[in-house]
């Protein structure tokens, strides 16, 4: 079973119309001991009410885990999901997710209803709160599951909020993947991120995907807005706004602007501001 227990009926509403509604939930959770495409049990838990739906495992690694709703099941949860949190507005917030035995979970309800069986949980089962079922063989079955889940699908199943949170902290493997993103919001958030590389801002700045606001971000970054490799860049891609090619002109190195200025790859405007900026008594 894959618990997910909410903060708030306004979170339930976030995750139910970003990700329920397209058949899926992503969540933060260590899943790399079970098997890929394991059958499981969504939990879904806010305030007194408790959601539950058959899920198939389609993503399985040691940070996150996504699942797949059958489909005969999806429109009555969101129906249900929709009656319980109709007289709120989606937002986005905390949930805690653990995975449980079904067994254990019953064992609680009847705890808290005061059942006859509400002292049988089994002595350091809370020790395992976060374990998934039949963690004693994880670390070969982890390794099997790395292998052959990969990271792009992963980084595919996220919504954009997911991804950006990505782009902000994430490592060198999930930053290369979110290179080819066409959303500005996440290529900003990787303009951001301070483990980000000369290289791999330099291949942003190329990107023939390239947003125009964050062609700004990155003329206006405080490191990257100086680096002549980064305004080179910025200059020759078409995406770049034209206000902003313009002024990065001045930022050249005296070859690069040369080569600007003759024309070659560059939009025109850019090529006369760069042979202004030759024929300037200075220079």
């Amino acid at each position: 079973m894959l618990e997910v227990a909410y903060a708030d009926r306004a979170a339930l509403r976030h995750d139910a119309e970003t990700q329920l509604a397209r058949g899926g939930l992503f969540v933060a959770v260590d899943a790399a001991a079970l098997p890929p495409f394991a059958e499981l049990t969504l939990r879904l838990v806010v305030d007194d009410v408790v959601l539950e739906a058959p899920v198939r495992l389609t993503v399985a690694t040691a940070q996150a885990a996504c699942v797949e709703i059958a489909g005969d099941a999806r429109a009555q949860l969101l129906a249900e999901v929709a009656a319980h949190t109709a007289d709120v507005e989606a937002r986005a917030g905390d949930k805690r997710v653990r995975f449980a035995d079904p067994a254990e979970a019953g064992a609680r309800e009847n705890a808290d209803a005061g059942g006859e069986d509400a002292g049988a949980e089994e002595p350091g089962a809370e020790s395992r709160v976060d374990e998934p079922p039949g963690a004693e063989g994880a670390p070969a079955r982890a390794a099997d599951t790395r292998g052959q889940l990969s990271l792009d699908r992963r980084v595919a199943a996220m919504s954009v909020s997911e991804k950006v949170q990505l782009a902000l902290h994430g490592q060198r493997d999930a930053r290369q993947l979110l290179l080819r993103e066409r959303a500005g919001v996440v290529q900003a958030s990787l303009v951001r991120n301070p483990k980000m590389t000369l290289d791999e801002v330099q291949m942003l700045a190329r990107s023939p995907q390239l947003s125009p606001e964050t062609a700004d971000v990155l003329a206006q970054h405080p490191s990257w807005g100086s680096s002549p490799q980064i305004a080179m860049a910025l200059v020759r891609n078409p995406r770049t706004p034209i206000t902003v090619a313009t002024a990065l002109v001045a930022k050249l190195q005296p070859n690069d602007l040369r080569t600007v200025a003759k024309g070659l790859g560059v939009r025109m405007q850019v090529a006369a501001a760069a042979r202004k900026r030759l024929n300037e008594p200075s220079r």
